[in-house]
């Protein structure tokens, strides 16, 4: 049994969603020594999960492609930016409680939080700007980030490390620094503007992905020919370098594999649907996951064994899958989506329609 499919999801997005979550798991629990091939889970998979963060975005802005977004009404756009940022800060918060659970693993959370806020001036902004934008995150938001970290101190009241404000530490923070991981976020908005359900779009993102993959290699082999350093900065592909070559490589990998899963969930559903149940629940596999390596002890992550992770794979697939099947929406899903829609209907109820909402031709 897969469950009916419905229309206002699309299952290619719970597929890159699902790859996206087992992806992180695997680089938290998984040996890469023992499994070479492991070195896809460091780096990719969060970024995937940044740029489909957009994709989301601009699809709650669209009624999920359903109106163009120069199309959208303000008092909509309005409920949207409010369901978007009481998200935003569920996120956060969600995230600083899971920081408690003293994990070595640096919980992604409040900084895709604090990046929904971000977006939300950005969310109606003409096309390219949002990739304007995205290339200068991209292009050296992790130097400035880098540079900011370096010039205040780290226990400083807007310090990464400092108690009281700890959201400020995520612009430019040493993990997931905001300043250039909202070029994925930026991406995502743009990626979420597509015909998504057509084959013509996954086709496309696949190529573009692969083409820009190539030139950040392509850019960092040219630079070393003409005898930049090999150990510059600028060159640097390491996962997590936030180097320009690094991000565009990611970002190009995440339009590749939404692409791949866009096509391929409308040729294999039934076969796939496990990975889109843990996909369509991608916020509790990921607390989950958590609170299992909690539970379980750091030695899980510390001594990684692919026994464990095979399992902790195996769990969140069935788990997801199950709950999927008998009981819909995920349970962390269902209450993000009832309090920021509750929110929405309190600071922005559904009225009638203004003149200024049919304003731009329709």
């Amino acid at each position: 049994m897969t469950g009916s499919p419905t229309a206002s999801r699309i299952d290619g997005l719970d597929l890159a969603r699902g790859i996206a979550v087992l992806g992180m798991v695997g680089a938290h629990v998984g040996n890469q020594d023992d499994w070479p091939w492991l070195v896809v889970t460091h780096g990719f998979p969060s970024a995937l999960f940044a740029v489909l963060a957009g994709v989301s975005m601009t699809l709650m802005l669209t009624s999920r492609g359903r109106v163009a977004v120069t199309e959208v009404e303000s008092r909509h756009a309005r409920r949207t930016r409010i369901r978007i940022a009481v998200r935003g800060a569920i996120l956060v918060g969600l995230g600083l409680l899971l920081a408690l659970l003293g994990t070595p693993v640096v919980v992604i959370l409040p900084t895709l939080g604090v990046m929904f806020w971000l977006a939300l001036p950005l969310l109606r902004a003409p096309t390219p700007w949002l990739l304007a934008l995205a290339a200068a995150c991209l292009g050296v938001g992790g130097y400035a980030a880098a540079q900011l970290a370096a010039a205040i101190p780290a226990d400083s009241l807007w310090g990464p490390a400092y108690p009281g404000i700890p959201v400020i530490g995520t612009l430019w923070g040493p993990y997931y620094p905001a300043l250039a991981w909202m070029g994925y976020v930026l991406v995502g908005l743009g990626i979420g503007r597509l015909r998504l359900r057509e084959d013509a779009t996954a086709l496309l993102l696949v190529g573009l992905g692969a083409c820009g993959f190539a030139v950040s290699r392509l850019a960092v082999m040219a630079a070393e020919a003409a005898g930049v350093s090999p150990g510059s900065w600028w060159l640097d592909l390491e996962a997590h370098s936030y180097s320009p070559p690094e991000m565009l490589g990611d970002v190009s990998v995440a339009c590749a594999a939404i692409g791949a899963s866009l096509w391929l969930a409308r040729r294999a559903r039934t076969l796939l649907w496990p990975v889109m149940a843990v996909g369509a629940m991608a916020l509790t596999a990921y607390v989950g996951h958590l609170i299992v390596i909690a539970a379980v002890g750091t030695e899980i992550v510390w001594q990684p064994s692919n026994v464990s992770l095979v399992a902790m794979w195996a769990g969140i697939v069935l788990t997801c899958s199950l709950w999927r099947w008998r009981l819909g929406a995920g349970p962390l899903e269902r209450w993000l989506t009832a309090w920021s829609t509750r929110a929405a209907e309190a600071w922005a109820p559904r009225v009638a329609p203004t003149p200024s909402d049919h304003a731009g031709g329709r």
